[in-house]
């Protein structure tokens, strides 16, 4: 079952199934390990990608992408940085 989020969202953003975001996050996107995210929001804010997650960006990201072992896929803007981290 596909988990979706349409609108403003605020604060952090906890993915723990697989799901999609529509819409803004006004705040810090996590994907936990194992869930997909399909992504078509603008974040303001920064993306936290978990061991053997799943993303695939559509909507412009103007913090982050912290890389901790997913699989990415970028179609979008992302204006920070993609950082690789070891967890």
């Amino acid at each position: 079952m596909v988990k979706l989020l349409i609108g403003k969202q605020s604060g952090e953003v906890i993915i723990e199934q697989d799901s999609i975001i529509m819409g803004s996050v006004d705040g810090t996107v996590t994907v936990l390990p194992g869930a997909k995210l399909e992504l078509t929001a603008k974040v303001s804010g920064d993306l936290i990608l978990k061991s053997s997650s799943h993303v695939s960006i559509r909507g412009q990201i103007e913090g982050n992408v912290y890389d901790e072992g997913a699989k990415i896929e970028i179609m979008s803007e992302v204006k920070g940085e993609i950082v690789k981290r070891n967890k």
